[in-house]
């Protein structure tokens, strides 16, 4: 399993598979880190910092110590949200120009089927919802402070049979909650979404990535 990182439109995808072996074509360079790590802070710097790097690959024995010593270099950030279904439709919220779907940070002491369920009921006003499986997580680098912040989303799928009117929650810039079939999300959604919610779309409904 390869877990991709975000940052604007190009990614870092962090990897335990051989250096050669890459399937996306995005990808224009891929770094094999040696057992003392010294060269990871120059390549993720190069990357952050020269807008003209493109998405790239980098390569350790360990996927798992290989995403711990990613987060340690930024300020970590967990949040939880849903991929939710209704009577084969499926609920998304329109923020800030963007079709997105419900998430949000964890609260101290909260769990991650807690959070996300609580982010979704409060963003959409909708009720009733059951968590049938866990998805993958997405990962993304933004601009923080006086640095970068590396943000963990944790997503489930889930359903709901709620009947009643959904309500987007104002507050957090969100002016409309719609529901949408798989041919919609193909052909409206994927188009005006970011990249870390087309991977959990893809996900979710089985769509092969293009």
């Amino acid at each position: 399993m390869n877990i991709q990182i975000y940052f604007n439109n190009k990614f870092i995808e962090l990897s335990s598979n051989d250096i050669q072996n890459s399937q996306n074509q995005a990808i224009k360079k891929s770094y094999l880190l040696n057992d003392n790590k010294l060269n990871f802070n120059k390549i993720i710097d190069e990357f952050l910092f020269d807008p003209s790097n493109d998405s790239i690959k980098i390569v350790f024995s360990d996927l798992n110590t290989l995403l711990e010593l990613f987060k340690s270099k930024f300020y970590y950030i967990e949040a939880a949200g849903g991929f939710i279904e209704k009577d084969n439709e499926f609920l998304f919220i329109h923020r800030q120009g963007i079709w997105d779907l419900p998430k949000g940070k964890l609260e101290k002491g909260e769990t991650i089927k807690n959070a996300a369920i609580r982010e979704c009921e409060e963003e959409c006003g909708i009720k009733q919802l059951t968590i049938t499986k866990q998805l993958s997580s997405s990962f993304h680098l933004y601009k923080y402070k006086k640095g970068f912040a590396l943000k963990q989303s944790y997503w489930f799928y889930m359903k709901s049979d709620y009947s009643k009117k959904l309500t987007p929650q104002i507050e957090e810039d969100i002016d409309e909650v719609k529901w949408f079939s798989k041919h919609e999300i193909e052909t409206i959604i994927i188009k005006h979404t970011y990249y870390t919610i087309r991977d959990v779309i893809n996900e979710a409904l089985g769509i092969r990535a293009k």
